[in-house]
């Protein structure tokens, strides 16, 4: 039996109040072994994460099965409001089937992955945004530049090179040093001269990066719905972020970039006092914009031969580097 009316109905709708959210996945099953300084890593994480987001922002922490000490301790953060939206998981669903739940559950526009290792800096999301709202196909954006990315599943901007929608030339970094500690914190080598070089893009006159990595980028909300929508039933690696996300958002016709200038770091699992040096310097970020209006964005899927004859083309006509030196590993991530 009811009675009377649900006041819900009689103010039905909903204000739109974010049009960015950052989701971080946590998995924390035991505070020993390989996990055992992970909390305060994470810790760093969410903190520089939520401070240095704007007011049109908000996060998703999904905790993918995580020991009890962490449960209680991210119920925590909701509570202070440092986290807006927390999904537990009584066990782990694997991470990508588990950010891909929680993405498509998003009305934001702009929605950030981000590994839970991911130390944010001031205006890292400002500078993301500006290059949504200049690149009119932008699929993807990273908030790092990696140069040896460029030919990872870029083909659809370099597409967009080829057909004068995008400008194209190298530029030399003025950041060796931070590009440099990006590269030792997944164990490779440096070449300055061939890493320091990045290819950078050009659309009404703001400047990105070609390609991007997947620790953290920010993707356009729609593109989750071109993604495969079965689960991987992965619970890491073994091709899971190449093939639910990284190939969909080129194979759908969008580019993947970078911001031209390093504003994350990438901590391990392991905290060093350059973290928290870095950290201390992070303020908090009281602006909050306008809600923005992206433009259209049109995909329509290229077929793999499509993207070999683009990659081809464009090489022969904008890279006449020599060989890119040997990628030395100097450990392998568990």
């Amino acid at each position: 039996m009811r009675t009377g009316i649900n006041p819900a109905k009689l103010d039905s709708k909903i204000a739109q109040k974010y049009h960015h959210r950052i989701i971080i996945p946590v998995f924390i099953p035991e505070i020993s072994g390989y996990f055992k300084d992970l909390m305060e890593v994470y810790r760093l994480c969410i903190e520089s994460a939520h401070l240095t987001q704007h007011g049109r922002s908000a996060i998703t922490v999904v905790d993918n099965g995580s020991c009890d000490q962490v449960k209680t301790w991210l119920r925590d953060l909701q509570d202070q409001g440092v986290i807006e939206t927390l999904i537990t998981h009584r066990e782990n669903v694997g991470k990508i089937d588990a950010i891909m739940g929680a993405a498509r559950g998003c009305r934001e526009e702009l929605i950030t992955l981000s590994d839970s290792d991911i130390l944010f800096r001031n205006g890292w999301q400002e500078e993301v945004e500006k290059v949504f709202m200049n690149f009119p196909k932008a699929g993807s954006v990273a908030p790092f530049p990696i140069a040896r990315h460029m030919y990872y599943h870029s083909s659809s901007t370099q597409k967009a090179v080829i057909k004068g929608e995008l400008g194209f030339k190298f530029k030399e970094t003025s950041e060796h040093e931070m590009i440099k500690e990006v590269y030792e914190s997944y164990g490779w080598n440096y070449d300055p001269g061939y890493d320091g070089l990045l290819p950078v893009v050009d659309s009404k006159g703001v400047q990105a990066v070609m390609g991007s990595g997947h620790q953290v980028f920010t993707i356009r909300r729609e593109l989750f719905f071109g993604m495969p929508k079965e689960p991987s039933f992965i619970k890491i690696g073994s091709g899971s972020e190449l093939n639910w996300i990284d190939k969909p958002i080129n194979e759908l016709g969008t580019w993947r970039l970078s911001t031209l200038h390093t504003l994350v770091h990438h901590m391990g699992n392991q905290l060093t006092p350059e973290n928290n040096l870095v950290f201390d310097k992070v303020v908090r970020n009281n602006h909050v914009p306008e809600l923005i209006s992206l433009p259209e964005l049109k995909t329509g899927e290229i077929n793999r031969l499509e993207h070999r004859i683009y990659a081809k083309l464009f090489k022969i006509k904008n890279d006449s580097r020599p060989p890119a030196p040997e990628l030395t590993v100097q450990f392998k991530s568990l």
